[in-house]
């Protein structure tokens, strides 16, 4: 099992269109480069989403 990344934790957000080529959606993808580079943290349907996902991932105060 992987360990818990060191503080402060870093992440970013990496936009990312689904679908075929008649239908594409946008989702917005939380990366960080713990455990392994480019690590997929979790993926959200709205830019908003996954800013506070991005809020939360990079709080110090979590234990």
């Amino acid at each position: 099992m992987p360990t818990r990344p060191p503080y402060p934790r870093e992440s970013r957000i990496v936009t990312v269109e689904k679908g075929g080529t008649d239908k594409t959606v946008t989702w917005y993808q939380l990366r960080a480069d713990h455990p392994e580079p480019n690590t997929l943290i979790s993926e959200h349907p709205t830019e908003q989403e996954a800013l506070d996902a991005q809020r939360r991932y990079e709080d110090p105060d979590k234990t």
